[in-house]
């Protein structure tokens, strides 16, 4: 599984950049032959997490350091974009904003992501559930029995409440606690599991390869939303905001081709986090 020191030097390279207005971004900084002021900062940022992203890639793919990805390992690492991608907008969204409803029927911020939590826990408690029963052969296409619920989602009905209206610090928090324990825990499904059926709400018993490309799919739905809403309430990107959704994109690759069942470390993501918060120290001078 990828190591969290890359993640947070990128959150702290975006935090960092996030409110430098756009003419800011042309504050010199110099870096290896190059006067592109601190905007180049990016893109350098950008083309280090890609070359590691092909070195990774090639190792998995032609050497024995890891195991070839698994479908269910790449379904994962396409969720983990979407998910990289959400955060990438919420960045540097207060409290204030994230509350502020765009029209009287639409969502402000916070419910959207109150929303989309709800639906993580939510698929992958029925995930979880059909896993257990078709590998102990007791499955049946019934609904998770309500009794369960609590024991799938590790939460009391009570904590599962105080969750969904909890703030929207606390909300970021749990969804970033959660996201990679779905990632380590259905890294391990096989290609014939992905066939079975999990039963939901719907009629439809849906294998559970749906089931994990729903993660994705709803996840994008309502970043578009926030999106929408955060254009309306007088928030839309602005240069550093549109930079730091790329860098988010090039970590999110990195880290799904370490997407595995396991917590091992690994060294090249290590010291690719070092150099980025070293760059943080040294653009925080120029900047404050």
């Amino acid at each position: 599984m990828f190591n969290p020191e890359l993640t947070n030097a990128v959150e702290k390279f975006a935090t960092l950049m996030i409110n430098v207005p756009d003419a800011d971004l042309n504050l010199p900084w110099h870096w290896k032959g190059h006067d592109e002021g601190i905007r180049f900062a990016f893109f350098v940022t950008l083309l280090e997490l890609r070359q590691l992203t092909v070195k990774l890639t090639l190792e998995r793919s032609t050497t024995t350091k890891a195991s070839p990805h698994t479908p269910a390992q790449y379904i994962l690492a396409q969720y983990h974009s979407a998910f990289m991608d959400l955060h990438a907008v919420l960045v540097g969204l207060s409290t204030e904003k994230a509350i502020l409803a765009p029209g009287k029927k639409e969502w402000p911020v916070r419910t959207t992501v109150a929303h989309i939590l709800g639906a993580d826990i939510d698929f992958s408690a029925v995930i979880r559930y059909a896993l257990e029963n078709h590998r102990s052969g007791t499955w049946m296409p019934n609904p998770i029995p309500k009794k369960e619920y609590e024991r799938l989602y590790t939460l009391s009905e009570k904590e599962y409440d105080a969750l969904m209206n909890a703030t929207f610090p606390r909300l970021l928090t749990y969804h970033r606690k959660l996201h990679p324990k779905i990632l380590r825990e259905f890294a391990g499904i096989t290609k014939e599991e992905l066939a079975m059926p999990a039963a939901f709400w719907e009629e439809t018993r849906f294998h559970i390869g749906y089931r994990l490309h729903r993660f994705e799919a709803h996840m994008r739905q309502h970043t578009i939303q926030i999106d929408k809403t955060l254009v309306s309430i007088g928030c839309g990107p602005n240069e550093a905001k549109r930079l730091i959704r790329m860098l988010y994109s090039a970590l999110a690759e990195v880290n799904g081709v370490l997407i595995s069942p396991d917590d091992k470390k690994n060294q090249d993501s290590i010291e690719l986090a070092r150099t980025i918060d070293s760059r943080v120290k040294e653009l925080s001078k120029i900047i404050n």
